[in-house]
């Protein structure tokens, strides 16, 4: 509430949030399922066609309206509210922080940029899998540890905007997360909570309107690391299989359009990045060793 009070365009941007994803994009969902759909249940009922013609016309209506207009509202709305995460959390740290001091842009630095962007999508998105995977594929205890991965997916998407922030690369981040895995698991559990208890378009609706607060959160504390234990590693690889699947694509794709001869310096940056995580998981462990016992 303070960064709302203090930051003009803190609050207009949550505002924003608000009216496109809660008012546009519920909002249009809500009207058409309890006010569209049921006048043109009843308008159907009253013609000639039959109850068995009827019901096929109704669900074609319905699949027209997720094509036509919640997918693509979807997706822009996602698009839209990124940026305005984006600037919420910049102007949120140049409040708590003070202002960041940028470094003047070049190709070099462009390069570094676009390729970090690239392994980052990749990573993201095998932890996505990752979770959808304990879902789908691991019994009795796949639901539980569904909402445990999506709450450190969630974490991870909070938290990196403030990282990003102070300049972290990729590799600190992934870092970041597997080392305070405790703390960042109870922070994301409420967006995972909402992911599961909602259905799909609804519970993004919540969500993207509730994440302002949540990055703002993000922003300001300072998650620590927990005592470790026999039963509380200091580190979980939590981006272990990820980076294997973003490894598997980033050469696959390498092999398909590198000309005979060239590099491969995304490759060679991706392994090089995932041997440097993994060196260090390895150190840490075999630091923990002793205190374990």
């Amino acid at each position: 509430l303070h960064f709302l009070w203090e930051s003009e365009r803190i609050r207009t941007r949550a505002f924003q949030c608000f009216v496109l994803n809660c008012l546009l994009f519920l909002g249009s969902q809500a009207l058409m399922e309890y006010a569209i759909m049921p006048i043109i249940a009843n308008l159907l009922r009253h013609s000639p066609m039959t109850v068995h013609m009827q019901q096929p016309v109704q669900r074609l209506l319905s699949l027209l309206y997720q094509l036509l207009w919640v997918f693509p509202a979807y997706f822009i709305s996602f698009l839209v509210s990124c940026s305005w995460y984006e600037e919420i959390a910049s102007r949120t740290y140049a409040l708590h922080f003070g202002k960041r001091k940028e470094a003047a842009p070049n190709f070099v630095s462009f390069v570094i940029v676009l390729r970090d962007e690239a392994w980052r999508f990749l990573l993201t998105y095998g932890l996505l899998l990752q979770t959808y995977a304990l879902l789908y594929f691991v019994p009795y205890v796949g639901g539980l540890l569904h909402v445990i991965s999506l709450a450190w997916y969630w974490s991870f998407f909070c938290f990196e905007y403030t990282w990003a922030l102070h300049g972290w690369t990729i590799e600190e981040r992934v870092a970041a997360l597997e080392e305070r895995w405790l703390y960042l698991a109870g922070f994301g559990l409420p967006l995972a909570l909402l992911s599961v208890s909602l259905s799909t378009f609804v519970g993004y609706g919540i969500i993207a309107f509730v994440f302002p607060l949540f990055v703002v959160l993000a922003t300001i504390s300072e998650p620590r690391m927990h005592t470790p234990s026999r039963w509380l590693p200091s580190r979980l690889p939590l981006f272990h299989l990820p980076k294997r699947l973003g490894l598997l694509v980033v050469r696959t794709l390498n092999r398909r359009i590198k000309p005979p001869g060239a590099a491969a310096p995304i490759a060679a940056t991706a392994s090089a990045s995932a041997a440097t995580v993994d060196r260090q998981t390895r150190l840490e462990h075999t630091r923990a060793r002793p205190h374990h016992e």
